[in-house]
């Protein structure tokens, strides 16, 4: 992934400026580097040949130099790796370059080290960065109870003329009460109640965490999530992938929650445990 190299005066006002990765008493430079030197006439270096050659060697080559350079500009200092870059101001972060077309893996994502940073970059060339860290929510809520005779009916489970309390489950109407399927199947343990096995899993660990959680529809999500009651403002909005997202999916989920000031939580069970990523709209 290197460029070219540099060596004698040249190298030594370089290296002090946080380009290159040395080489004896020389520096080498990435494509990014040079051209984003070349591009503000420092050194004699074609930007067009350079470009020309970058393009050809790497793939997407247009996504990584739109965030190396906007990087810079936004003065950070920014080493070159291998799918990302270090970058280094008040604070260092990893920044993953990704094209507005490409899929947010879950499982990739968590093999990182965290927090990190993506940096999407849209057809019109705009970047949009969002941070992504691990995250352990928690709740006090601390009801117990479970349901005696109910009604399977679609989606939900109905109690009729039920004197039962039923604190953050379901709702009450004048004469019956109804819950969620995923709310009836983790009071009854009821397997004959339909659910889908890998949003249920998720909605289990986070009731296990005493959170309480109702629907997230409105939202465009699976759940939104209150740490103590429904009185409160809900903390988070949880959407369970279980396959890749779509970066505009993504995209909508995370402006939607920062609209709401709630937090964005990924969850995806992997290896016999729920795991969640938050993911939060930056300015770096």
């Amino acid at each position: 992934m290197r460029g070219i190299k540099v060596c004698g005066t040249m190298a030594d006002k370089l290296r002090t400026r946080g380009y290159g990765t040395n080489e004896g008493g020389c520096i080498n430079l990435s494509y990014e580097e040079a051209l984003y030197l070349s591009e503000r006439d420092f050194g004699t270096f074609s930007f067009e040949n350079l470009f020309k050659e970058a393009a050809s060697k790497l793939q997407d080559f247009d996504i990584r130099f739109f965030v190396y350079r906007d990087l810079r500009q936004r003065g950070y200092v920014v080493s070159v790796e291998k799918d990302r870059y270090l970058a280094r101001k008040s604070y260092r972060m990893h920044f993953y370059p990704m094209s507005e077309n490409q899929k947010f893996d879950m499982d990739v994502a968590n093999s990182k080290e965290l927090p990190f940073a993506l940096a999407i970059v849209d057809g019109d060339g705009d970047i949009t960065y969002y941070m992504v860290n691990r995250e352990e929510p928690r709740g006090s809520n601390y009801e117990n109870f479970t349901l005696k005779e109910h009604i399977i009916a679609g989606s939900r489970v109905f109690l009729i003329d039920s004197p039962e309390e039923l604190g953050t489950y379901g709702k009450r109407e004048s004469k019956f009460a109804y819950l969620s399927n995923n709310e009836a199947r983790y009071l009854t343990g009821d397997e004959k109640i339909k659910v889908d096995e890998s949003v249920y899993e998720v909605y289990a660990d986070l009731r296990n965490r005493h959170l309480v959680v109702k629907s997230g529809f409105k939202y465009g999500t699976h759940f939104r999530v209150y740490e103590k009651s429904l009185e409160e403002h809900s903390r988070y909005l949880v959407h369970v992938l279980s396959e890749p997202e779509d970066l505009q999916r993504l995209s909508r989920a995370v402006r939607v929650a920062h609209g709401v000031r709630k937090t964005l939580l990924l969850a995806k069970k992997k290896d016999g445990k729920v795991v969640y990523l938050s993911v939060r709209w930056i300015r770096p």
